[in-house]
């Protein structure tokens, strides 16, 4: 959701022609109070994506070594990617759950 926020926004503004201090005041407030939830949820997951890794993930170490620079380099999509490819798949979780 942060993804298409900010990317929605920025796209909106360069097909309109306006640049970001000439946003409406109503709608700048809009967009905080739907950035900021965003900003928190993917913190939290990408905390929780680094303890995964650090703590639990048992792959070999070049599947860990490339989840490293998806983690840190790109960290709006990479603890999203984490999540679906690495940590619903652990044999942990499915431990965890039964």
């Amino acid at each position: 959701m942060l993804l298409a926020i900010v990317f929605g926004t920025n796209l909106a503004l360069s097909v309109s022609g306006l640049r970001s201090s000439a946003i409406p005041l109503g709608t700048a407030l809009l967009l905080r109070a739907l950035l900021w939830p965003c900003m928190r949820g993917c913190a939290v997951l990408t905390i929780a994506m680094w303890y995964f890794w650090f703590s639990f993930d048992d792959s070999v170490w070049l599947k860990k070594a490339a989840w490293f620079v998806l983690l840190y380099m790109f960290i709006m999509i990479g603890p999203v990617l984490c999540y679906l490819f690495v940590y619903r798949r652990s044999p942990i979780l499915e431990k965890a759950l039964d």
